[in-house]
């Protein structure tokens, strides 16, 4: 994470025998300087808000506002879907901009005001990434976010199937993205939530249906390709 500017950091988040993890790298920067774990008291890149793991690249600031914001407990927040999330950060847009100070960037070209959190999040509901126009993604597996991410994506897709729990393939990625991204370093902080039943009968019965279509689809695909060479 850094002080100001890119996304400086990477976060983790997988799902996998019915439990939902998030991980994060613990390494802030400024330019070229480095302040590692053991240097900094407050380290963290995730905040806890009533059972959800939220992880935010970018300026360390947004961690900072995200716990003030939701230390209210008056103040709705709904964590369940990619649709609670969104009303939730929208909601909250209008008091980031008075209270907060945030800056939206309305004459840089974006088609919607931005809301400076860009991150993932994990809960006894899923795993989710959450962008700067409020919008959110579910994930059935995995996904990364970060100046790490390319990294980590490619350790997952290499180890996810070998892992017995969703935490070792989180500590795999990072580690990934450690080694090769300038931006991300060790120690690496990890939350688990075991996942409800609703929550992962549906993510099994989505990877079923994936995995379903593309046998569907494999044959078609050999008759194609038989009927064209015998026409020729």
């Amino acid at each position: 994470m850094r002080f100001s500017g890119g996304p400086m950091s990477t976060i983790v988040v997988v799902r996998k025998n019915g439990v939902a993890c998030i991980g994060a790298d613990t390494m802030s920067s400024l330019g070229s300087l480095r302040q590692r774990a053991h240097h900094v008291a407050n380290c963290g890149k995730i905040a806890e808000i009533d059972g959800t793991y939220i992880g935010l690249t970018g300026t360390s600031a947004s961690l900072v506002v995200l716990r003030s914001y939701f230390s209210n407990p008056e103040r709705p927040r709904d964590f369940s879907s990619t649709d609670a999330i969104f009303e939730t950060l929208r909601y909250a847009h209008q008091e980031l901009k008075a209270a907060y100070h945030m800056a939206t960037q309305p004459a840089s070209g974006e088609e919607y005001e931005t809301t400076q959190f860009y991150g993932l999040a994990a809960n006894e509901h899923g795993i989710f990434a959450i962008y700067s126009y409020r919008t959110c993604q579910e994930f059935h597996q995995y996904w990364a976010a970060g100046s790490g991410r390319d990294f980590a994506l490619g350790a997952l897709k290499a180890c996810y199937d070998e892992v017995e729990t969703a935490e070792e393939a989180v500590k795999i990625a990072l580690k990934a993205a450690a080694e090769f991204d300038s931006g991300t370093g060790a120690p690496f902080e990890c939350h688990s939530v075991p996942l409800l039943e609703k929550a992962t009968k549906r993510g099994a019965s989505r990877s079923s249906g994936s995995k379903k279509k593309a046998q569907r689809q494999s044959p078609r695909k050999k008759r194609s390709a038989g009927s064209s060479s015998s026409g020729s």
